[in-house]
Order: structure tokens, then sequence, then C-alpha cells
């Protein structure tokens, strides 16, 4: 363990791995901490979730939105700041959730660092047993963490379920695998749904 030094203490950087699933993890511990790999990370109520890592369905679902989120981020650099994959963002003292992709739009001012910015659009890729989470828990966390757009692609129901910002609230659209994604928050990006969801 390495010791990091903050102002208010001195936290440890632990080595978190599977055998640490449910373990209470506090923030500050999270973000300092290392981490096994394959797998991935993410802290809910307190505890730590261990996730497999992303095989070849999840890769050939995501990459083909990182694709256009990249492209287009290279012809609107005056809108789109950053493209993340496995965007980090805090949601409270009790969880810290990874989207798959999450994106940062330009915007004037002093801005929080990550994991404390929030990214104004995000995007979860629906996996066997992750449909409680992404369709529900992180709805409910997203919203309140301030995420203005949220898109679930589901390959298995070949439908995206967009979240859209209305008034503090979420509003739900379904497109399914012959529609066009489009957002006004990235004007002119347009995504076939069926080079995503099939």
């Amino acid at each position: 363990m390495s010791v990091v030094a903050t102002r208010r203490r001195t936290v440890r950087s632990r080595m978190l791995g599977l055998a640490d699933q449910g373990t209470q993890v506090s923030h500050a511990v999270f973000a300092r901490a290392q981490f096994e790999e394959p797998w991935r990370y993410e802290r809910v109520l307190g505890r730590l979730v261990v996730m497999p890592p992303s095989g070849d369905t999840h890769v050939d679902s995501t990459e083909p939105i990182r694709d256009y989120l990249g492209a287009y981020k290279l012809s609107h650099s005056d809108t789109v700041e950053k493209v993340v994959s496995e965007a980090w963002f805090f949601i409270d003292e009790d969880t810290d959730r990874i989207a798959d992709i999450g994106a940062y739009l330009v915007s004037p001012g002093a801005k929080k660092p990550i994991p404390k910015r929030i990214p104004e659009w995000v995007c979860e890729i629906v996996s066997a047993g992750s449909e409680e989470r992404d369709y529900i828990a992180k709805r409910h966390e997203y919203e309140q963490a301030g995420v203005r757009e949220y898109v679930i692609f589901d390959r298995a129901q070949h439908r995206a379920t967009v979240l859209r910002r209305v008034r503090g609230r979420f509003q739900e659209t379904q497109l399914r695998r012959s529609d066009t994604y489009r957002t006004p928050l990235l004007p002119g990006l347009a995504i076939p749904l069926q080079a995503v969801i099939g």
C-alpha cells in the first residue's frame, strides 16, 4: 500500500479486486485505489461492485458509438470537449458510477475535475445481467446527478431508450434499430441504430 496525504487525513492506496465484492469502501479509498484487472468497478451505497470485463458483444456495441462521437468531436470542437470511455463520475457520497461512454460539452467558466464533473451525455450498453442496473438504478442516479441525456442501447431488445432532461426530469423515448439516433445536445450527430443494436 502507498500512502497519499490529503488536507484532512492520510488515505492509504489499496489494491481492490474480485474478492472485495460488497466490501464497504469510501469515495476517498475508491478514488485512490489500484484495481485488479481485468475486472471493472463501481461503488454503490458505499459498497464495491465488481463487474466482469467487457467482452466482444459489449465492445461491438460501444465501438460504433465511440467512433461516431469521436468523429463528431473532431469536427465540432466548439461543442464537445471530451468523449470518455468508462466515464467515472461521483453521484453522491455513497456512489461512484462508471458509464460506458460519457461526453463532456464545452462550457465557459470554471469546471470541476473528473469525477466531480458530470458528463452532459452518457450511454450504457445493456449486457446480460445489467438490465436492472442500467434501466432502473442508473436512470435514477443519472437524473439525480444532473446528466442532461442518458441513452440505453439494448442489443437483446433491439432498441435504444433515450432519457432526455426536460424541466429537471427525464422524459423517455424509445427508438428501434431502423431509426437514427439524434440529440439536440450534439446538433448534426446522426447514429444509425442498426450499427449499434443490430
